[in-house]
């Protein structure tokens, strides 16, 4: 009599070869391309999308199998790794495709009540912005920005502004680890640990945060967690996941319903399942996170405290360089920023100017000089910034460069305004 297979017997190649973990990261950066904006999509080297493309090959030799059997294992894999790197238990870490769906989904989980107070500041992200717009609309919740001044004196300025707008109406409290645009490290800890006295839930937008600085949500205690790791944990794109408190965790569902939610699962919490199959998909990015995590954390004879060490040093001393040249303010603080600095620029003397990207000078930058460095509109904080970012395939002639170039086009800009 034959004994037919468990599904435990099912095989999961997830430890094929791993020749190159350990060897110098290779990067896809374009020839003759100075990429000084690391921080926006991130650069992913080529050993961590060798992981990923082989376990894609596995998926077609057998998608079912992969579906129904191999991706939660695949997740549970990387979840234990992820929770080790960030200080969380894996139980409370599930996985979405990037940060922003990993916000929308905590911001759309919450029985909001008319009248809800939501702080936020005026750094916070467009995206985040943009879903408080809608629930301020469909669900009748007020929105608080606290505004944080640039250039900044210091992390207690920044703490005053954001806790002076909470009141006894505020349900949430919503703030950035590390602002997108002007790069600065909030002060988070103090941020938690006032709201946790206080019984007002947080939610903390750690896109930008893990593999910039070190990070344990452990010790930090937020209801809520949104991050990305594409950026600067170099995972492939579409990496992201929701941390959330044991007791927060039953009202925490995914954007999108998957045909298998209505399931119950005595071995699996709804928390996992539910995210970790929302339809056909190509979930591999987030089963590579312990391959990126691996790979970079052994390219310095130091590992990641090294590395965060050196992507500091650099951002800050490129900072300085770019500053003297151009003659532009300090933003704030050197300890209120990781491994990206953003710099405040004059005013575009010449604004409705057509560009490809957000903004003339960075077209400038891009097209004329291969640099890629992102200059946005930052209204009402700054009229005009320049952030820069620090990664393993940067040097300090690449800010030098850069530097050169900046005052250049400034100089420009001022004959353009001349001519007006």
């Amino acid at each position: 009599m034959t004994t037919a297979p468990r599904i435990d017997d099912a095989p999961v190649h997830i430890d094929a070869s791993r020749r190159g973990v350990h060897e110098p990261a290779r990067w896809g950066v374009e020839d003759g391309l100075t990429m000084l904006n690391h921080g926006s999509y991130g650069v992913c080297p080529a050993y961590v999308r060798e992981r990923q493309n082989a376990l894609r090959d596995e998926i077609d030799r057998d998608p079912p199998r992969w579906f129904c059997v191999t991706l939660e294992r695949m997740l549970d894999r990387a979840r234990e790794s992820l929770g080790a790197f960030v200080g969380a238990e894996p139980a409370n870490l599930t996985f979405v495709g990037n940060g922003t769906v990993a916000v929308a989904s905590i911001l759309r989980s919450i029985d909001w009540r008319p009248g809800d107070e939501v702080v936020v500041t005026d750094h916070e992200y467009a995206a985040t912005f943009n879903e408080l717009r809608r629930l301020e609309k469909v669900a009748g919740i007020t929105v608080k920005t606290a505004k944080v001044p640039l250039p900044l004196a210091s992390r207690g300025e920044a703490l005053a502004a954001i806790l002076g707008q909470i009141t006894s109406s505020t349900r949430l409290v919503v703030v950035s680890h590390i602002a997108s645009a002007s790069s600065l490290i909030m002060p988070v800890e103090e941020i938690v640990a006032n709201c946790n006295d206080r019984g007002i839930e947080t939610l903390i937008d750690g896109a930008h945060t893990p593999g910039q600085i070190p990070l344990s949500l452990k010790s930090l205690r937020p209801t809520y967690y949104a991050a990305s790791c594409h950026k600067w944990l170099c995972t492939p794109k579409g990496t992201g996941f929701v941390y959330a408190e044991p007791a927060a965790q039953h009202r925490v569902q995914p954007v999108a319903l998957s045909c298998r939610v209505h399931r119950d699962r005595p071995d699996r919490a709804h928390f996992h399942a539910d995210f970790d199959y929302v339809g056909t998909g190509d979930y591999t990015a987030n089963c590579v996170i312990p391959d990126a995590i691996e790979h970079l954390g052994s390219q310095l004879p130091g590992g990641w405290p090294e590395l965060y060490r050196r992507n500091h040093d650099m951002a800050i001393e490129g900072a300085r360089i770019i500053r003297e040249a151009c003659g532009l303010p300090k933003t704030a603080p050197d300890e209120m920023f990781g491994s990206m600095v953003t710099l405040v620029l004059p005013e575009d003397p010449a604004p409705d100017r057509e560009c490809l990207y957000e903004q003339p000078l960075w077209d400038a930058i891009r097209l004329k000089h291969s640099i890629q460095a992102p200059v946005w509109d930052f209204r009402p904080v700054a009229p005009r910034v320049l952030r820069v970012s620090a990664h393993l395939h940067n040097t300090i002639e690449d800010f030098e460069r850069l530097a050169e170039v900046l005052r250049a086009e400034i100089e420009a800009e001022r004959a353009l305004e001349s001519q007006r």
